[in-house]
């Protein structure tokens, strides 16, 4: 099967697309075939990405300018194989729904967090342009763990090798 990944947030406008356009173009960038998606616990459907992360994400050369927001639906639990939340609490609330869920579910950080305090990715929404360039950096921090963990099993870059 294929490997199909989820970022999820509250709002899908800030957090998981910014999340979702960095772990595509950093999958499209070493040869991996991935599906890649993003859905908010508390989304209205159809809405493009805040402005500031649209900026943020083009200081990197990604355009999300195109991607629409959706709302995480129980189909998702069974159509995606790993899902990310931007906080613990997102994935609580899924796992707490769908408790079928579990092995497939992680905090997107917690392959680097150095604490508990380092877990979160902070929601920018409503912040100024730094704000998401840091909430930008914390996603990005993470996105080669996570590539190593779809593609091998292991969190640890280059551990296949």
């Amino acid at each position: 099967m294929n490997s199909r990944i989820l970022f999820v947030c509250t709002g899908n406008v800030c957090r998981s697309p910014m999340a979702e356009g960095l772990f595509r173009d950093l999958a499209e960038k070493s040869g991996h075939e991935i599906e890649v998606a993003s859905a908010g616990l508390g989304a209205m459907d159809g809405h493009g990405p805040s402005q500031n992360s649209v900026i943020a994400m083009k200081e990197l050369g990604i355009d999300i300018s195109a991607q629409r927001s959706q709302m995480f639906t129980p189909e998702m639990v069974d159509d995606f194989t790993h899902i990310f939340g931007m906080g613990d609490g997102h994935i609580e609330t899924i796992r707490a729904y769908f408790p079928h869920s579990l092995e497939k579910t992680f905090v997107l950080r917690e392959f680097i967090a150095k604490d508990e305090y380092d877990l979160n990715v902070p929601d920018p929404i409503g912040g100024d342009l730094e704000e998401y360039q840091l909430t930008r950096d914390l996603i990005e921090e993470s996105m080669s763990s996570i590539l190593s963990f779809v593609t091998t099993g292991d969190p640890a870059p280059g551990s296949r090798d």
